[in-house]
């Protein structure tokens, strides 16, 4: 069975570590991995771009507050928005993010996985393993679990990948 095209942004794999309350800098989507910017708002990541964390709340507009999963060691799961994720040995390469603006209708996020970066030596998240599920497997579209590698909080040093 293909994997269904569904991009929804990221979500916390396992139980969230760490959580605070921020205030955005622009319209944030729950799944949008977030960056803090100079002024103390996190806004949306960009591609490339270090990550704070994951927005677990929608805000329409800066200056109103959102909940980030902070912590460096938190897992992530995410689609790859293409098909080069297609065999165990991309498990450990590192990756970058898809900054797609969100679902304005639903008030979710559309990030997703850049496939096209699969082995990067410097990249936004590490892959760590595929998500298993039933309707998940390695391909087009594939589930994987991710951690972020650039991260801007507490000195995390990047990974430089396998």
């Amino acid at each position: 069975m293909a994997n269904k095209d569904l991009p929804q942004g990221f979500r916390p794999y396992g139980r969230v570590k760490q959580v605070a309350v921020m205030e955005a800098g622009s319209a944030c989507y729950p799944g949008d991995f977030v960056s803090l910017a100079s002024d103390g708002q996190v806004d949306p990541t960009g591609a490339g771009s270090t990550i704070l964390g994951l927005c677990l709340s929608y805000a329409s507009a800066a200056g109103q507050k959102v909940l980030v999963s902070v912590d460096p060691e938190q897992l992530y799961v995410g689609q790859a928005d293409e098909s080069e994720i297609d065999a165990q040995t991309d498990i450990g390469n590192n990756c970058d993010i898809v900054a797609t603006g969100g679902n304005t209708t639903y008030k979710t996020s559309r990030q997703e996985i850049d496939s096209s970066t699969i082995g990067a030596s410097a990249a936004q998240l590490t892959i760590v393993g595929l998500d298993r599920g039933a309707d998940n497997a390695f391909g087009e579209f594939a589930e994987v679990i991710v951690r972020i590698n650039e991260h801007q909080a507490f000195g995390k040093d990047a990974f430089a990948g396998v």
